[in-house]
Order: C-alpha cells, then sequence, then structure tokens
C-alpha cells in the first residue's frame, strides 16, 4: 500500500511560485450540475490553474499518473499522483485519492477522472462543489478527512510562527486573504495554505530558513 511520508525537502523556488499563483488564481466557474448541487469538473479545473500560472508567471507546471496500489485488504486499486514542478529543478509529489480497479472501462475512467479532480484540487487548494458528491461518497470522505487534518495542522503552524512576529508583519501577511480578521483556525483550506504560502515567501525572504 502506498503512503506519502511528510516530505521535508525545502523548495523555496517552488514555494514562491506557488504563492505567486495563489495570488491570480480564481477559483474555476461550477460548470455541472449534479443531484447534489454544482461543481466545476476536472477540465474546468486545471483551465483554472494554467491560466493562474501564465498569469502569474511563475514556472510551474504539473502533471498527473496512476499508479498500481493495494488497498488495506491486499485488493488491487489504483492511486492517483500529483506533480508540481518548478522551472528551477525542484518538484514536489502528491498522493491523491486511491480507488478501486474495475473491468468496466467506463467505471474506471469516471472512477480516475473523479480522483484526478480532487488530487487537483488537493494540490492547489480548489474549491469545486457545492455540496458532497454522492456518487463517490467514500472517496470524497476520505478526502475531506486528510483535508481537514492537513488544515488544522498547517493552521497550528501559522499560529505558533505569528507569535514570533510584529502586528504590522501579520498584518501585511494577511492581505493575501479576503476575510483579513480570521484566526487562522477558522481559515477554510484554501485559506489557511494561501497564509502559509504568504508566510514561508515572507520567511524566505527574511532569511529564516535553516539549511540541512
Amino acid at each position: 500500500m502506498i503512503t506519502q511520508e511528510l516530505d521535508t525537502t525545502q523548495t523555496p523556488e517552488l514555494n514562491k511560485a506557488l504563492y505567486e499563483t495563489a495570488k491570480v488564481f480564481v477559483q474555476p466557474p461550477k460548470n455541472k450540475e449534479a443531484h447534489y448541487g454544482k461543481y466545476a469538473d476536472l477540465s474546468a479545473i486545471d483551465k483554472a490553474i494554467r491560466e493562474a500560472i501564465k498569469k502569474a508567471d511563475s514556472g510551474l507546471s504539473f502533471y498527473q499518473g496512476v499508479l498500481d496500489n493495494q488497498n488495506a485488504n491486499g485488493k488491487d486499486s489504483c492511486k492517483i499522483y500529483t506533480t508540481i514542478r518548478h522551472i528551477s529543478g525542484e518538484s514536489l509529489t502528491i498522493y491523491g485519492d486511491s480507488f478501486p480497479r474495475d473491468a468496466k472501462m467506463q467505471t474506471q475512467g469516471a472512477n480516475e477522472t473523479y480522483a484526478k479532480r480532487t488530487s487537483l484540487c488537493l494540490a492547489f487548494g480548489v474549491v469545486a462543489d457545492d455540496d458532497d458528491d454522492g456518487q463517490a461518497v467514500a472517496l470524497l470522505d476520505d478526502y475531506k478527512a486528510k483535508q481537514e487534518e492537513a488544515r488544522e495542522r498547517v493552521a497550528k503552524w501559522i499560529t505558533s510562527e505569528f507569535m514570533n512576529l510584529k502586528k504590522d508583519e501579520i498584518d501585511k501577511l494577511r492581505l493575501v486573504l479576503k476575510h483579513k480578521d480570521k484566526k487562522p483556525t477558522d481559515l477554510t483550506y484554501a485559506e489557511v495554505f494561501q497564509l502559509a504560502g504568504a508566510l514561508n515567501f515572507y520567511k524566505l525572504q527574511q532569511g529564516q530558513f535553516e539549511e540541512k
């Protein structure tokens, strides 16, 4: 079974590029509708991300792939990954959802498309749904649990970092947010990673990253 360990490799150029991309990113239109509500499909999400990268001229590119995997019960499954690359040579791979292997090509294709969609949302902080996807409850529940765990972990880190900053420094960092008076723990998934990107870039400018 494939798991993702916490990657502590420093990627300052890629972090800066993600920050610049996040500043100009516009959430994709919810161009599809299902019984549970409206949502942005994979093509809309992909287009929104690429337009932000182009507008920011951030030097980023990304691609997705599928790996053979096994679930906890030893049954064959597939796992999506998203790799983000920067022109500096730095890269980051994020593993997304797993889904069962299906002999029916149509079902397999639908599962793969859904997993790619949620993996891109996770990698770039895209808000793509109005509500739960009833057609993929198990995948979405797992995705949401991972997303909330990551949100809480990053919010806790931001809160800790803010204790070492002055109020005017914090106020400047909050400019990337629409609601600038929110506590880190009250931020959404997309907001908390926007603020984390700004904080990482600020620390990079201040030379606060430790060399390993």
